[in-house]
């Protein structure tokens, strides 16, 4: 089959251009590296996800429009627990071992070491997890390859 075929999602074969991360990986979360996770690394999911509980939304007027915010309290590793008030930048059904659920996204810039993404990522309370972040293919795809026998340096 050819790179080029009516099957590519735009993805492409592994080289050595690509960046090495175990399944387990140190994350920074926000512009101003605000929360540190030792995120899970899981190349099934579609999009990176992070804990949020007492989730709110509401809608600011912006430029004559309705924008629907989001409002939510994470804890990262260190248990710094924040709040963060962001744009909803879309809400999409996610498939996870419970079943579908609707969550929404918002658009975060993530740090994984010295590089860092804006992504969207969906918000879900992983209260019941041991990781609170997690790593996905949105990230992945930047030219990640994931090898099981690393662990996430301090």
């Amino acid at each position: 089959m050819s790179i080029d075929s009516e099957d590519n999602i735009g993805r492409t074969p592994a080289s050595l251009d690509n960046k090495l991360i175990g399944n387990l990986e140190n994350v920074t979360f926000g512009e101003d590296k605000d929360l540190h996770f030792q995120a899970k690394i899981d190349s099934g999911a579609e999009s990176s996800s992070i804990h949020a509980k007492n989730i709110t939304t509401f809608n600011k007027t912006e430029n004559g429009k309705d924008v629907m915010y989001v409002r939510f309290e994470t804890v990262d590793e260190n248990y710094q627990s924040r709040i963060f008030v962001r744009p909803v930048v879309k809400i999409g059904e996610v498939k996870s071992a419970l079943g579908i659920s609707q969550r929404y996204f918002i658009r975060e810039k993530i740090w994984i070491g010295d590089e860092s993404h804006y992504v969207n990522v969906n918000l879900a309370d992983r209260s019941h997890l041991k990781r609170k972040f997690l790593v996905g293919k949105n990230i992945l795809d930047e030219g990640y390859l994931i090898n099981t026998a690393l662990y996430p340096t301090p």
